[in-house]
C-alpha cells in the first residue's frame, strides 16, 4: 500500500497532468506490483493529515524492541482540492499498486507560456489552456528519520514547461555520535522530458559523480499534441537506459519492451467497429495482459513478465528470469484478489465528520434521524448514475500472494477496517536464496544497474538472509490514518 505522502505525489501529477507512467522506470511496474510487494516486519503507526489544499503532513512510529519513526512535511504550489484525503473516503485501488490499466499516453500542448502551467479544470477542457493558467507548479517534500543517527530525505520537484520537469533528491546521514563528523550526502538531480511518443530522462548523481539517460519510444502512437489515441487497442513500447561513472568506471546498460493493451480492446470486443467487420485483424483477447521483456548484456540477465487481468477483482502475474553467463534462473508467480464485504457501509457515514451536534444546535439540520432518511433517498435516488468502472468494482480488502521456485512465500492482506487502512502480511520460506539481479533504480534513488531484471526482495520478505535453513521470515502490521 502506498504511503500518505506516496499518494499525495500522485496527486500532484495528476493536477499538473504529468504522466509518470511513461517512463522506462516504470516499464514492468505492473509485474513489480503484484510480485515485488513489500511485507511489513514489524507494528507501524501511520498519521498524516491534508492540512491545506498546499499543505501535508506526516508521522510515522515502528517498534521491534527499538522504537523509531518519522516526521514528514509537503508543499505543493497546485492546489489539491478534489484530493480525497480521509483514510475512510480514499479509493483503496488509489493505495494499493496492482495491475496498471494505463490508457495511450496523450501528447502535451504547448501553447502556453514558460511562465505558466495548466490548471487542474483545464484537464477536462483541453481548449481552454491558455486563458486559464496558473504559475509554475512546485512541490516541496521532505522526511526525518529518527532517532540519532537520523536520515534526512528531501525533494524538490518543478514543472518548468508543458513537457520538462525537473527533480532533486538529497538524502543525508548523521555520522556516528562518537566521530565529529560531517554528514554524508548524496544528491540525484533529473531533468524529464516527455512528448507523449518520446520520453527522456536525464540524471546526475553526486555519489561516484554518475551519470544517467533512460529513454522510452511508444510505437504507433499518434504525435498530433493533445490528440487521444482512442482507435488504438495496444501499445508497443521500447526503451533503454545507460550509467558511466568517469570515478568508478562503473557502466550500466539495460534495454526492454513492453506490449499492453489499452481500454479501447475490450470495448472492441464488445461493439464491433467497421474495421473489423471489414476483414482488419481485432484484438486477439478480452482480458487486459501486458508482456515485457528486459535484458541486461553486460551482466548476462534476461527477464520476462506476463501479467493479465482475469476479472475486475482478479489479476495473475508471473516472471521468469535466466542468465546467460552463470545459468541461474528464476521464477516467481503471484496473483491478487480484490474481495467486497456482504454489508456495504451507510451512505451517511461517509459524510460524517463529527459536527452534526454543531449543526443541530445552530438549527441547520432539524435532526439525525431526518438526515439520515434525506440521505438514504438521496443516495437510493442516485445510486444507478455510477459511471467510474473503478468506482463499480471497488473493494474493501485485498489479498496478495506470491510464490518463487524456492518456495518462498509472501501472504499481504490491506483492506479498510472501519476508518483505518490496515496492512497485515507473513514471510514463509525454507532456507536462503540468492537474488537473481538487484532492484530497478526509481527517480528518487540513486541509480543502479539495469532496471527491470529482477528485485532484491526475492528472499521472500525482507528479511536478512541466514545461513541455517528457517521457515520463518517474517510478520507484521501497519495502520494507517489520515484526516
Amino acid at each position: 500500500m502506498l504511503e500518505f505522502m506516496d499518494y499525495i505525489q500522485l496527486a500532484f501529477a495528476e493536477g499538473t497532468r504529468w504522466n509518470p507512467d511513461n517512463s522506462y522506470s516504470a516499464l514492468t511496474a505492473t509485474a513489480e506490483s503484484l510480485l515485488d510487494f513489500h511485507v511489513p516486519e514489524r507494528l507501524q503507526v501511520h498519521l498524516s493529515s491534508l492540512s491545506t489544499p498546499h499543505f501535508a503532513t506526516s508521522y510515522t512510529l515502528g517498534t521491534v524492541g527499538l522504537i523509531d519513526g518519522s516526521v514528514s512535511y509537503l508543499f505543493s504550489t497546485v492546489p489539491l482540492n478534489n484530493t480525497p484525503s480521509q483514510s475512510g473516503l480514499i479509493p483503496l485501488r488509489r493505495l494499493v499498486r496492482g495491475y496498471r490499466q494505463c490508457d495511450a499516453p496523450i501528447p502535451p500542448v504547448r501553447n502556453w507560456g514558460w511562465d505558466a502551467i495548466p490548471s487542474h479544470e483545464t484537464h477536462q477542457n483541453i481548449d481552454g489552456l491558455e486563458d486559464d493558467v496558473v504559475r509554475k507548479a512546485t512541490l516541496l517534500y521532505a522526511t526525518l528519520h529518527l532517532p540519532p543517527p537520523s536520515t534526512l530525505n528531501a525533494l524538490f520537484l518543478r514543472r518548468i514547461s508543458p513537457t520538462t520537469q525537473i527533480t532533486a533528491a538529497l538524502v543525508s546521514t548523521q555520522g556516528p555520535p562518537l566521530f565529529k563528523s560531517a554528514p554524508s550526502a548524496a544528491l540525484l538531480a533529473q531533468l524529464s522530458h516527455d512528448t507523449g511518443t518520446f520520453s527522456n530522462e536525464y540524471l546526475f548523481s553526486t555519489d561516484n559523480t554518475l551519470f544517467g539517460w533512460r529513454g522510452l519510444w511508444n510505437i504507433g502512437l499518434d504525435p498530433t499534441p493533445g490528440k487521444a489515441s482512442t482507435d488504438l487497442v495496444s501499445l508497443l513500447s521500447a526503451g533503454a537506459e545507460a550509467y558511466y561513472s568517469p570515478i568508478s568506471s562503473l557502466v550500466g546498460l539495460s534495454m526492454g519492451l513492453k506490449f499492453t493493451t489499452l481500454p479501447a480492446a475490450i470495448r472492441t470486443l464488445s461493439t464491433p467497429t467497421p474495421a473489423s467487420s471489414s476483414g482488419s485483424p481485432g484484438p486477439i483477447s478480452s482480458f487486459p495482459y501486458t508482456l515485457t521483456l528486459t535484458l541486461t548484456p553486460l551482466t548476462g540477465s534476461l527477464s520476462t513478465t506476463y501479467s493479465v487481468r482475469a476479472s475486475p477483482n482478479l489479476t495473475f502475474s508471473s516472471r521468469f528470469g535466466f542468465n546467460v553467463y552463470s545459468w541461474e534462473s528464476e521464477m516467481v508467480a503471484g496473483c491478487e484478489v480484490w474481495r467486497k464485504s456482504q454489508r456495504a457501509p451507510p451512505p451517511e457515514a461517509e459524510a460524517d465528520d463529527g459536527l452534526d451536534w454543531a449543526r443541530r444546535k445552530m438549527g441547520i439540520i432539524k435532526s439525525v434521524a431526518a438526515q439520515k432518511v434525506s440521505s438514504l433517498s438521496s443516495a437510493s435516488s442516485s445510486a444507478p448514475s455510477k459511471t467510474n468502472p473503478d468506482e463499480e468494482h471497488e473493494g474493501d480488502s485485498v489479498i496478495k500472494i506470491r510464490v518463487d521456485q524456492s518456495w518462498n512465500v509472501r501472504l499481504l492482506w490491506e483492506g479498510r477496517v472501519k476508518s483505518l487502512l490496515v496492512t497485515a502480511g507473513v514471510s514463509l520460506g525454507p532456507g536462503t536464496f540468492s537474488t537473481l539481479s538487484s532492484t530497478p533504480p526509481s527517480p528518487t534513488s540513486a541509480p543502479a544497474g539495469a532496471a527491470g531484471t529482477g528485485s532484491s526482495q526475492s528472499a521472500g520478505g525482507g528479511a536478512a538472509p541466514s545461513s541455517n535453513p528457517s521457515y520463518w521470515r517474517g510478520v507484521g502490521v501497519s495502520v494507517l490514518y489520515s484526516s
